[in-house]
């Protein structure tokens, strides 16, 4: 095996990968679980899933370039494959099956986003619209909305928290 694609293990409870840092690899686990978070750690923490063998993470990071999106934990101890960013073109075709398990967690990740601004939605459209009902509230609230037009994104207008209230 290359310098760049080797094995690894993680005890239990062991953060794999941490929210908000870089990496430069991704992981396909061999044997063992292991928990995606957003805030772990947190008053916030919210378990987005749990993975098993077979199972790819990290890829964001090599993808992107960008931080991560969640924090990986181990659920039990763990065997991993660590592959380099510099060898994920030719692992993904030496294993094309792979590229639709890669596939298959982007798409999950966009659900669970969208489900989650879905509901951060109503709940900020619940508190924008009691402060409106209080007269000293009212101009914060048509503050915050103008601030959250800023971030309307194409075909997002009627999206509960960019729409002007009924």
């Amino acid at each position: 095996m290359s310098d760049n694609i080797f094995m690894k293990k993680f005890s239990e409870d062991e953060i794999i990968i941490h929210e908000g840092e870089t990496y430069d690899e991704m992981y396909k686990i061999v044997s063992g679980r292991a928990a995606l978070y957003l805030q772990y750690g947190t008053e916030n923490e919210y378990l987005i899933g749990v993975l098993s063998d077979g199972k790819c993470f990290g890829e964001v990071s090599v993808l992107t370039g960008k931080p991560s999106p969640y924090t990986v934990v181990a659920v039990s101890d763990i065997m991993v494959m660590r592959i380099g960013a510099d060898r994920f073109e030719s692992f993904i075709s030496q294993n094309p099956r792979n590229t639709a398990e890669i596939m298959k967690n982007m798409a999950n990740s966009i659900v669970m986003l969208k489900a989650n601004v879905g509901m951060m939605s109503k709940e900020l459209t619940e508190v924008l619209n009691t402060l409106e009902k209080d007269k000293s509230g009212k101009e914060l609230a048509g503050s915050i909305r103008q601030k959250l037009a800023r971030y309307n994104l194409s075909g997002l207008s009627e999206s509960i928290i960019f729409s002007e209230k009924a």
